[in-house]
């Protein structure tokens, strides 16, 4: 088989008093739609080269479960692979507050928009965090973006081929995101009992 991960997207955004630290929170969300990131050729101990090796662009995009059909799974299976990487995600977040790496700035607005990678076993039982990237790359086909990656270049065909439908396409996600940053209570008159909003899904404040 082909050596893959589990890409997932996540928001992070501090709900900030003017005045006080204390009174301030931090409010964690997952964007339901991860993606399934997959080598070009198939894996060998004996096959160096990055079509085998490297699985860093973004292949397909779990919807509702949709591309389970590459590991026998179903939706099920996803909402419990979902759920262990952003328990992950979490439990993360909380270490650096507690420890003081992560910090309130009163008065000021802070956010993070970053992608989580994941590998799981055979079984998919068992999950390991490879990274956190605070640069992700992320692909909007009407922001008239420089195309500065090989990545980007590919997601751009694709796009020229598929339109709204291809595989690759942040343009919702990263509305959303801008949304919930900078116009919140727009956001939250759009959101539903659970706070969430499009697909960012609320998973713990802090």
């Amino acid at each position: 088989g082909r050596k893959w991960h589990f890409k997932l997207y996540n928001l992070l955004v501090c709900d900030s008093s003017e005045t006080a630290a204390k009174e301030s929170s931090w409010t964690l969300r997952c964007h339901d739609e991860a993606f399934f990131c997959e080598a070009s050729e198939k894996w060998s101990a004996d096959d160096l080269t990055p079509e085998a090796q490297l699985t860093i662009k973004r292949t397909k995009r779990f919807r509702d479960g949709y591309a389970m059909e590459e590991l026998d799974g179903d939706v099920e299976m996803y909402q419990s692979m979902f759920k262990r990487c952003s328990d992950i995600v979490a439990a993360t977040v909380q270490r650096a507050i507690d420890s003081k790496k992560l910090e309130v700035r009163p008065g000021k607005k802070q956010f993070e928009l970053f992608s989580a990678d994941f590998m799981f076993d055979m079984t998919l039982d068992k999950v390991y965090a490879i990274e956190f990237n605070f640069s992700p790359v992320l692909f909007d086909p009407h922001a008239n973006q420089e195309l500065t990656t090989a990545g980007l270049k590919k997601y751009d065909t694709l796009f020229q081929l598929h339109g709204e439908k291809a595989e690759i396409n942040d343009h919702a996600m990263i509305k959303d995101a801008v949304s919930i940053v900078f116009f919140p209570k727009e956001a939250m008159k759009n959101s539903g009992d659970n706070g969430n909003v499009g697909g960012w899904r609320v998973i713990q404040s802090f």
